[in-house]
């Protein structure tokens, strides 16, 4: 990175700081507190039974390339 695009860089960066009141919300906090309880909302579901049995069936498919492979 170029000296003017650094300084460009730290130009952006204060003048961004400086439009925040000291305990303000930034901008972007709401959009990444949703993300977060939609990912964590995500991560709380289980793995549906037909999902189950498709990795089931999966790597059974897999032992078995890999027994006649290994002949």
């Amino acid at each position: 990175m170029s000296e003017d695009e650094t300084r460009k860089k730290e130009k952006m960066t204060t003048a961004q700081s400086n439009n925040f009141r000291p305990g303000a919300m930034q901008p972007n906090s709401s959009i990444s507190r949703k993300l977060r309880e939609f990912y964590d909302a995500v991560q709380e579901e289980g793995i549906p039974d037909r999902f189950m049995d498709l990795l089931e069936r999966l790597e059974e498919a897999e032992k078995k390339a890999n027994s006649v492979n290994g002949k």
